[in-house]
């Protein structure tokens, strides 16, 4: 935490608020990582270490953390009415990430330097996000923290399985982080979507849920997570079938027809269909052998649709702008995920002939998508709030 004093107002805008820096490096690096992805895949360029786990670990530490630091470090202040980071620790903040982004492609000899800046940028995080909480006494959002920590964690052991500390350390710290990702959304959708929904359709209304689906959701989810990743017996089978029923169930209770003229709300809502799609996948795969990570990618896919619908609400807001407004190629961005969806998980349960193809469509798909988020967003992040404030 700092005090700003006077030297707020010569502040750059770019440093003003943890969105903004974290925010456009989840844009500029998903794009960059996508296209690293393509030519790994295309063995357009060869490397020497596993690009499957390296894909996979940029994509859930890379791109997805920095999206939920930056979203988080803007919440908390929300939640607690305190300031969290910017100017000087937040500019470290981004470039420690960067670093560790960087260090990833070159290779095992370097493996050491992106485990401290990774880890670092882990750390920090946690602690800029857990200070403000304690000290407000926020404890309703103190499970934040813990899954903060959990990342953390799961990433450590990551490395460990990388320098060979660690028996299968890269996959269990990979799916620890991936399934914790998916948890942290399902509980930050179950406040979001009924309240965005009821502030943007015409009609006063007010979306069903209940605690009994809340508490199934939560309880389910970390029983199917963790027989997935440790045991995969039965229960997997059992708590993706009873997981597919309750967001089914919640799903057509937020429905609303309204939805589809707001690209911010179905963006949103079809990602969640894609969440609960992945359970389906689960289930079918018990009984038909499935295409390797179809159900993964499917959950995969959700979370970059997911983050991205939210920094384009939280960027619209927190620089003043209208989030009833949003720019009209949001609905072209998202449609680009959507296919994205279709070609990796679709497509290739019914043309695995296809495979290798279907994989180039969909990074490209990917890589237009949060290229055209980083032109029309990016300025947002390099300008001041347009009703004065700070932030």
């Amino acid at each position: 935490m700092i005090n700003l004093g006077e030297n707020k107002s010569k502040m750059p805008a770019f440093l003003r608020s943890g969105f903004r820096v974290l925010f456009f490096a989840a844009g500029l690096g998903s794009s960059l990582l996508m296209l690293a992805w393509l030519l790994f895949f295309t063995q357009q360029i060869n490397v020497e270490f596993n690009v499957y786990y390296w894909h996979a670990h940029e994509m859930i530490f890379g791109y997805a953390m920095a999206v939920i630091v930056g979203f988080l470090l803007t919440a908390t202040q929300n939640w607690t009415k305190l300031k969290t980071i910017n100017g000087y620790p937040l500019l470290f903040l981004g470039v420690v990430w960067l670093m560790a982004r960087m260090l990833s492609v070159m290779g095992h000899d370097y493996i050491f330097y992106q485990l401290i800046t990774d880890l670092a940028f882990l750390f920090f995080s946690l602690l800029f996000i857990a200070l403000p909480i304690v000290k407000a006494k926020n404890w309703q959002n103190l499970p934040i923290v813990f899954k903060l920590l959990i990342f953390f964690i799961a990433n450590i052991m990551f490395y460990l399985g990388a320098l060979g500390y660690m028996d299968n350390g890269q996959y269990l710290g990979i799916y620890l982080a991936f399934y914790t990702v998916v948890a942290l959304i399902l509980m930050m959708i179950r406040r979001l979507i009924p309240f965005f929904i009821e502030n943007a359709v015409s009609a006063d209304i007010q979306l069903k849920n209940s605690k009994f689906l809340d508490l199934g959701s939560l309880v389910l989810f970390v029983v199917f997570a963790i027989d997935n990743l440790f045991f995969k017996t039965q229960i997997t089978l059992i708590s993706a079938l009873l997981l597919l029923i309750i967001h089914s169930i919640r799903m057509f209770y937020w429905y609303h027809h309204e939805i589809w003229e707001k690209s911010l709300i179905w963006g949103l809502y079809v990602a969640y269909g894609m969440i609960n799609f992945a359970f389906l996948l689960t289930i079918i795969d018990h009984f038909i052998t499935l295409p390797q990570n179809t159900a993964t990618h499917s959950f995969a896919i959700a979370i970059g649709l997911i983050t991205l619908s939210m920094m384009s609400r939280v960027s619209l807001g927190h620089t003043g702008r209208n989030v009833f407004s949003p720019p009209k190629a949001l609905g072209v961005i998202f449609t680009m995920l959507v296919l994205v969806f279709v070609f990796r998980v679709i497509a290739v349960l019914f043309w695995g002939e296809y495979y290798p193809q279907f994989i180039i469509i969909s990074q490209l798909l990917w890589i237009v998508a949060f290229t055209m988020f980083v032109f029309i967003y990016g300025k947002m992040f390099f300008q001041k709030r347009i009703d004065g404030l700070f932030g």
